[in-house]
């Protein structure tokens, strides 16, 4: 078995890169962002030989180089049932995806100028041309040797792959070796921290030697960054659980708690801003739902507390 990592340029300020991976010369597993990142692959590999595309999730820096090559060379393109449904859902609906997810920011208590920045750099709503132009199916086969696993959480369809014989595992975004995969919310009665800390249990018995990430180098401490990554959510449930001591919105808790290198939502960017809040409403909805925290809805917006 062999696994090519291509590293490709992505247009998100906090990233920089993702991978794509050839695995033995034929199958590619996720293809960047762009056109830019489409160029980076081609200039790598031969891709007359590719028989088909799977794409780990739907996010728009893994799977928006696939149109290029499916427009240039004919080459078909997989994702999980899950997320093909939801592009699909959007895809069919784009106003009424726009309207849940304005409502949503706006019902947790984000202000109307930051919405409308929100939504202009809101990856699905910036590329909406982009998904519905592009020609996808859900994933009717796997390459040989390995198993498609489903581990929902990160987005609604995310799968890895999973070579028992040589150990590997193809990760996506489920598992990343130097930072914690965004958790966000897609739909109103979706639990998606909830979701994901369980697509961590089910597969942190794997035998696995060596982990190939969407973003980042490969790495063989696959347990123990499980261990971590369950820790960091732990940590910020306790966090936000600070936060809570009178009634609070998402956007309350988003926008005055501490992020990643000592980062206030102040210094980022809207794109960022929209990361940041979503996955606080995340964390409250799994608090909620587990009786960590309650919430009320008060003039049509939602407040938490202790």
């Amino acid at each position: 078995m062999d696994i090519q990592k291509i590293e490709v340029p992505i247009e998100i300020r906090a990233l920089k890169t993702a991978n794509s991976y050839l695995i033995n010369g034929s199958i590619l597993f996720d293809t960047g962002m762009s056109e830019n990142s489409y160029r980076e692959i081609i200039s790598k590999i031969n891709p007359g030989a590719i028989k088909y595309i799977i794409i780990s999730h739907l996010h728009i820096d893994h799977i928006g180089g696939a149109g290029y090559f499916n427009k240039n060379y004919g080459i078909p393109v997989f994702i999980s049932q899950n997320d093909y449904n939801y592009i699909e859902r959007i895809n069919e609906n784009p106003e009424a995806y726009f309207k849940f997810y304005t409502d949503f920011l706006r019902s947790n208590g984000t202000p109307d100028s930051i919405i409308d920045m929100i939504m202009d750099y809101n990856p699905i709503v910036k590329y909406i041309n982009y998904y519905e132009g592009l020609d996808i199916k859900p994933v009717n086969n796997k390459p040989e040797g390995f198993d498609i696993i489903d581990v929902p959480g990160h987005t609604p369809g995310s799968i890895v792959l999973y070579n028992k014989n040589s150990l590997s595992l193809l990760s996506g975004d489920h598992i990343l070796g130097r930072i914690t995969p965004n958790i966000s919310v897609y739909l109103p009665e979706m639990d998606s921290l909830k979701m994901y800390l369980e697509s961590l249990e089910k597969i942190q018995n794997l035998n696995v030697s060596n982990v190939y990430p969407g973003h980042g180098n490969v790495f063989n401490n696959y347990h123990e960054r499980i261990i971590q990554i369950k820790k960091h959510h732990g940590n910020r449930i306790t966090v936000i659980k600070n936060y809570l001591n009178s009634w609070k919105t998402v956007y309350d808790i988003a926008s005055t708690m501490e992020w990643s290198r000592g980062r206030h939502m102040d210094t980022m960017n809207f794109m960022e801003k929209n990361f940041a809040i979503m996955e606080t409403a995340a964390h409250l909805i799994y608090m909620e739902n587990s009786g960590i925290i309650r919430g009320i809805e008060k003039n049509g917006i939602k407040y938490y507390s202790l």
